[in-house]
């Protein structure tokens, strides 16, 4: 009777640190898992459930933090919520976007849920055109940032125009004065349309 006494605990102490990892992606999920391998571009892993079942790949793009059973953590995403990214956005079009027609107008990005507007205002933040609102949560292409010999960049985002009830597939194109922070800015918008991607 002792022996079996002494056998349940160990078993649930070996059931208790049993390896796990935990992948945290972009999109706000999570799941345990094991991790087989960290590549350059992937990372490969299998379900806790079916260890001897075939090995699953996921882009590392996808992924905001890796969680190790040891408890050392890998930070791949740079944001840690949605409202972190849609503010670093709007911060960086007020800051160095311009109208692409009328250089002495400056822009200004606001967010209705998962859409984006980009208005153009005067020197002082007045309104001067109001913007379309473009679906960020399902974009179809994001251009190489087009680099001017002036120093200026533009980002160049095939996504959907929302108009009333419908959406017309259409490039939003963003003015941006500073290369670099258009390079970062394109990045952005590359994880937040990944964070808005519940389904992934």
């Amino acid at each position: 009777m002792k022996t079996k006494i002494y056998t349940l605990p160990l078993l649930l102490l070996g059931i208790s640190c049993y390896s796990q990892d935990k992948i945290s992606r972009k999109n706000g999920t999570s799941f345990d898992a094991k991790i087989i391998e960290v590549g350059a571009s992937h990372i490969t892993y299998k379900e806790l459930d079916y260890l001897d079942g075939p090995s699953h790949s996921l882009n590392k793009s996808e992924i905001y933090k890796i969680t190790y059973a040891n408890g050392k953590e890998d930070l791949l995403g740079k944001y840690h919520n949605i409202e972190e990214v849609k503010t670093f956005i709007a911060d960086k079009i007020k800051e160095f976007g311009a109208d692409r027609d009328n250089g002495s107008l400056r822009l200004a990005a606001e967010f209705e849920g998962n859409n984006i507007r980009i208005n153009s205002v005067d020197k002082n933040g007045k309104l001067y055109y109001e913007g379309d609102l473009w679906n960020l949560s399902n974009v179809v292409d994001f251009h190489k940032v087009s680099k001017r010999k002036n120093g200026d960049a533009f980002l160049n985002i095939v996504t959907y125009k929302v108009k009333r009830s419908s959406e017309k597939l259409d490039k939003l194109v963003i003015r941006i004065i500073n290369y670099g922070v258009a390079e970062e800015l394109s990045e952005a918008f590359k994880d937040l349309n990944i964070m808005l991607k519940k389904d992934l």
